[in-house]
């Protein structure tokens, strides 16, 4: 019986949500559960701690990723987002370097997310939400590994209060 599951479902998550879908029906608790946003949290992958963040500023947490490929996810769990006069964008960037001191011109942007209510990407007339947000991330860009890696987070619009969030990066 194990067998069947294990090749049936791709995740305990997974089939812990048709478990739920067969005895509750289609609401209810199943509604909360999201099986694509799940994620191991190690502190030593930490980008930044939870805090609010209302004007353009790099992190102050530098990640060493060693020598070599790094490939995961980059998790942002976003707890306020002022989207109160329709012009607000954050843009959470990625950037790796070759080096502890992010010199200039070392720096390579490996990801980033644009949240707000000014997103490119958002359905015209809606905004962000707060949640859970994900980004695919790699170490690695055009053949050069970049083994230290911070955030910068890129504040634009009329804000109040701004973007209250943390974000680690998870491995695959």
């Amino acid at each position: 019986m194990l067998t069947k599951i294990k090749m049936i479902f791709r995740s305990l998550a997974e089939f812990a949500h048709a478990r739920l879908m067969g005895l509750m029906g289609k609401q209810g608790l199943v509604l909360s559960l999201n099986l694509y946003s799940q994620h191991t949290y190690d502190a030593s992958l930490l980008l930044k701690a939870a805090g609010l963040v209302a004007a353009s500023a790099d992190g102050t947490l530098i990640l060493d990723l060693g020598p070599g490929l790094f490939e995961g996810v980059a998790v942002i769990d976003a707890t306020a987002i002022e989207v109160l006069t329709g012009d607000e964008m954050y843009t959470i960037l990625y950037e790796g370097s070759p080096d502890l001191a992010f010199t200039a011109g070392t720096l390579a942007i490996l990801a980033l997310i644009r949240i707000g209510a000014a997103t490119p990407t958002a359905p015209q007339g809606f905004a962000d939400v707060p949640g859970r947000f994900t980004v695919p991330l790699r170490n690695e860009r055009n053949g050069v590994l970049y083994p230290f890696m911070r955030i910068r987070t890129v504040v634009v619009g009329t804000i109040a209060t701004g973007i209250n969030y943390s974000t680690w990066l998870a491995k695959r």
